[in-house]
């Protein structure tokens, strides 16, 4: 396909206009990228981490999912809790009061937990660790945890 003599003039001096453009952009942007690039990775040095608190405490190990989404979650019995979290889903420790706790690492950049709270899906446990609170969202670093076959029964009052 041909491109008329008007055509041509009116794409030729597009290109003219917009080729320096996109060039100046590209010079301006380039080193802005590489300097992203090659920061460290550790950016936590100047931080100065949060208060945290030590505390013990009992709870349920489940998925976030069926956790939010089924009010059975809680129940000894609830299997959902295991096939979800073999399929992914984020896990978290509940209390019988309806506390959650996030699990996290003590390093930054923060790694996964899945493999030490695995074993204790839909379990009761015990878990000792530094907690750390912000705008209602509790974390867990774990320190110690172990299953606890004797869950506590809380009595509704009438």
């Amino acid at each position: 396909m041909a491109i008329s003599g008007r055509r041509f003039k009116v794409w030729a001096r597009y290109l003219t206009r917009v080729r320096p453009i996109v060039g100046v952009l590209t010079i301006a942007i380039l080193p802005v990228s590489l300097y992203a690039q090659s920061m460290p990775p550790d950016q936590s040095a100047d931080l100065k981490p949060s208060k945290s608190t030590t505390v013990t405490f009992k709870g349920y190990v489940r998925d976030m999912a069926c956790l939010m989404k089924f009010n059975e979650a809680l129940k000894p019995t609830n299997d959902c809790a295991l096939m979800c979290a073999r399929a992914g889903s984020p896990l978290v420790v509940v209390t019988k009061k309806g506390i959650i706790y996030v699990p996290m690492s003590a390093e930054i950049p923060d790694t996964s937990q899945r493999e030490k709270l695995m074993p204790f899906v839909g379990s009761y446990v015990e878990i000792t660790g530094e907690m750390y609170q912000r705008s209602g969202i509790k974390a867990i670093v774990i320190a110690q945890i172990r299953k606890d076959d004797r869950p506590e029964v809380v009595k509704n009052k009438k």
